[in-house]
């Protein structure tokens, strides 16, 4: 082991700001970066609801790794690169990868109506237009977000949503998902309107499942986690070593409940893997990676690929992104093409803010990166 990695396990210092909230971080700030990132995160730390923070960074070809924080409240334990977090949502980007290669290699096509794969569902369809392959990779399905129809679960108090939702889908199965699957209503033209749906992400890894004849596990390894070195990115399970997640109360929250739908948001990661993940992404020369990029249908304003939400800036920068949430966890990756740059975000901490603080802290150190 190295000397300067033997001595970051103990280098802890605790940082001040005007407020006086010690906040334990293994930022050395002997770099530009390092002291931008170090501004950025302090800022979002000062808010008493935060717990943990681990912050990846790919720049001209380089990795850089910070952490912040606690890995679990009462206690002096930063996390690390390999600490692994519910990614949640950016999940999706991984299901988008995956169809990426189904489409090159003309397994799939866009405009496959989704019933070819999973079988008769008349109501999959409104006013003659059925649900396309595209539509789920958009959200634009008509699909709801969990079945089955889970409103009056969210009318309840938040910090009890979490545990209804949780309890609720423990024993629920593939085999019920399919039957509720058709008690699902569409009330507008598939490709027509936005509706964010998770059961049409997780039809979309049934289908993958389908034509490749492999679990979605075992996709994710042979095309993603296994050729880069993924080593810690796995699917959520009871038994993974997750940090303790909280709500913004400090109280501590249950497991994604979407783990059951690997697909829509069970992959669990660290910075440490998910900098890998970048690095691939940037790389549009790869005839998987574009096409995950290329959005389904365009529009003036954001565009959708293959889950992937694309974002042009003011002065022509793109960016290639995607959030996650569960009622623990927050987190980001954006990667910048133009500038050869990404930023992941991860955070054992959840709340109404938590999502678009963490993008900010991305633009920022993206904006303020490219000024040097």
């Amino acid at each position: 082991m190295k000397i300067q990695s033997l001595l970051s396990l103990f280098f802890v210092p605790l940082v001040f700001n005007a407020q006086s909230k010690k906040v334990a971080t293994d930022n050395r700030l002997t770099t530009d970066l390092d002291k931008m990132v170090q501004k950025e995160a302090l800022v979002y730390m000062q808010d008493p609801s935060r717990v943990g923070l681990s912050i990846g960074v790919f720049k001209d070809g380089k990795s850089y790794f910070y952490n912040y924080g606690t890995t679990e409240l009462g206690q002096q334990q930063l996390p690390t690169s390999k600490s692994l977090y519910e990614i949640a949502s950016i999940t999706k980007t991984f299901t988008g990868t995956l169809l990426a290669h189904a489409l090159v290699d003309g397994k799939v096509k866009m405009d496959d109506d989704i019933r070819k794969y999973i079988g008769n569902y008349p109501n999959l369809e409104f006013e003659k237009h059925p649900i396309i392959i595209g539509n789920l990779t958009n959200h634009s399905s008509g699909l709801p977000q969990f079945l089955p129809d889970q409103s009056e679960t969210f009318k309840k108090p938040m910090d009890s949503i979490a545990l209804a939702l949780s309890d609720f889908y423990k024993n629920y199965s593939k085999k019920k998902f399919y039957e509720d699957l058709h008690q699902a209503k569409l009330s507008f033209i598939p490709g027509t309107e936005y509706k964010y749906s998770n059961v049409g992400t997780q039809i979309a890894g049934d289908i993958l499942e389908k034509v490749f004849h492999k679990s979605y596990e075992n996709l994710l390894s042979e095309y993603i986690t296994k050729p880069l070195k993924m080593n810690h990115t796995i699917l959520g399970t009871d038994s993974a070593q997750l940090l303790t997640c909280y709500n913004e109360k400090g109280k501590v929250m249950p497991r994604n409940f979407t783990t059951i739908f690997g697909p829509a948001g069970g992959v669990l990661s660290t910075t440490e893997d998910l900098v890998k993940y970048m690095k691939y992404h940037l790389d549009e020369s790869n005839k998987y990676v574009k096409a995950s990029h290329i959005p389904y249908v365009k529009s003036k304003g954001d565009a959708i690929g293959l889950y992937w939400r694309l974002h042009t800036y003011e002065d022509g920068t793109q960016t290639v992104y995607h959030t996650g949430g569960t009622f623990g966890f927050s987190s980001v990756l954006q990667i910048y093409p133009s500038k050869n740059m990404g930023v992941v975000i991860l955070s054992n901490e959840s709340d109404g803010e938590s999502q678009g603080k963490l993008q900010d802290i991305a633009d920022n150190l993206l904006r303020n990166s490219s000024k040097k």
